[in-house]
């Protein structure tokens, strides 16, 4: 009994070890994948106010040699979050992210700062009406 004990105990620590090494590898090979930016996926702002960035959500893939990315952006309305839509976005030469929406009533730009598990979101807010004023505000958010 003490040897199959022993080998069952033996057994459950290499599959416990393989199970746990196997949840792991996704991530692996996500972070090694070269058309994969460091940005995707979803980034939430559970503190966002009316109008301001709740939600981002950032996708990248290889497209004829090279990489693309997109973004979609969520601003907190009621009774659920406004929606921007989809918009290319492109690396600036100082390493952020930039999107720019264009809407009805004027264009939102969105630039993206990584900070390791966290982005921040700087967000300028452009009418098309001469009489409206710029408006800008900036947000952090946090890997989902």
């Amino acid at each position: 009994m003490t040897v199959s004990g022993a080998f069952f105990g033996a057994s459950s620590a290499v599959f416990f070890a393989l199970a746990f090494c196997a949840g792991m590898l996704p991530e692996r090979a996500r972070a090694q994948d070269p058309c994969r930016i460091p940005e995707t996926g979803h980034w939430v702002n559970p503190s966002a106010r009316t109008q301001q960035i709740r939600r981002i959500e950032i996708e990248s893939h290889c497209e004829g040699g090279r990489v693309v990315a997109r973004m979609r952006a969520f601003t907190k309305c009621s009774p659920r979050d406004c929606k921007w839509g989809w918009t290319q976005v492109y690396r600036t030469a100082n390493g952020r992210l930039f999107g720019r929406f264009a809407g009805f009533f004027g264009s939102r730009e969105i630039q993206v700062i990584p900070m390791g598990n966290r982005i921040e979101a700087l967000v300028t807010i452009d009418p098309h009406d001469p009489r409206e004023p710029d408006s800008f505000h900036a947000a952090i958010l946090s890997r989902e």
